[in-house]
């Protein structure tokens, strides 16, 4: 209403924020049934202006010059529809169990139902794996290749109140590709490659003091050199793939103690 209207002082609503060519669009409704749009219009005005007179906006009502902007539309009212399902049936439960482990963010990787993942046990890939969900569904999969529709869900995501929200394209290591010994010194190690798959990934936050928890005393901090995936093969191997050397808790609860 706020959108449209505005109040005089004699109390009469006076239609406001409507440009007169998309008014007279408008007005062809109630003449001829149809809404017929010029190319140079604003298609998302027009859509906007149908949502408040209560017009359906679809191919029986609205007859557009410019069928690219008149699909658009169509697709951004389905795709909004489409990912609000696709919450509730597995973004959702995914982001719950997630929650139940203490998490307060969910990094979820949507592959195809066919996407077989056989990860080595000792020589897993570094991917974060104790920090990753996976949502093996085709729909979604193809639904989040589309940048338009990323933009969309990032919207529906940002109005439910998530945080630090990313969509993009990202490779997902699926099997071994190749497992080869090297010759590091002093000993020699393994070296294992996976085969990468391109797949749609959802990052977001729930994190209330997330201002608090990224506090990091730099004067307290050691340094740490990333493992590589070369191992020895007569040692014990160490897959800590945690990059990050500072308990970010424990320095938390320093700052406090010491404030």
């Amino acid at each position: 209403m706020e959108r449209f209207t505005k109040e005089n002082g004699d109390g009469e609503f006076k239609i406001d924020s409507v440009s007169p060519d998309i008014f007279r669009a408008i007005l062809g409704y109630y003449v001829s049934g149809e809404i017929k749009v010029p190319y140079d219009l604003n298609m998302y005005e027009i859509k906007e202006a149908c949502d408040f007179f209560l017009i359906p906006f679809n191919t029986a009502t609205v007859v557009s010059e410019n069928l690219s902007a008149f699909m658009n539309e169509l697709s951004n009212d389905g795709s909004r529809r489409k990912f609000e399902s696709f919450l509730q049936t597995d973004i959702v439960p995914t982001m719950a169990e997630a929650a139940m482990k203490g998490e307060r963010e969910c990094h979820i990787v949507c592959l195809k139902e066919d996407d077989i993942v056989d990860w080595d046990p000792e020589y897993p890939p570094a991917v974060g794996e104790d920090r990753l969900s996976v949502v093996k569904n085709n729909e979604i999969s193809r639904f989040l290749k589309y940048i338009e529709n990323r933009e969309v869900a990032k919207t529906v995501l940002q109005e439910k109140g998530l945080k630090k929200i990313r969509l993009g394209i990202e490779g997902f290591p699926t099997h071994k590709d190749k497992v080869k010994v090297t010759q590091v010194k002093p000993r020699g190690g393994i070296q294992v490659t996976y085969f990468y798959v391109q797949r749609p990934f959802i990052v977001m936050s729930w994190e209330k003091e997330e201002h608090r928890s990224r506090h990091v005393d730099f004067a307290n901090v050691s340094t740490c050199q990333s493992s590589h995936r070369s191992v020895n093969s007569d040692e014990t191997v160490n897959l800590n793939r945690n990059l990050n050397a500072v308990d970010e808790i424990e320095l938390v609860e320093q700052r406090d103690q010491e404030i």
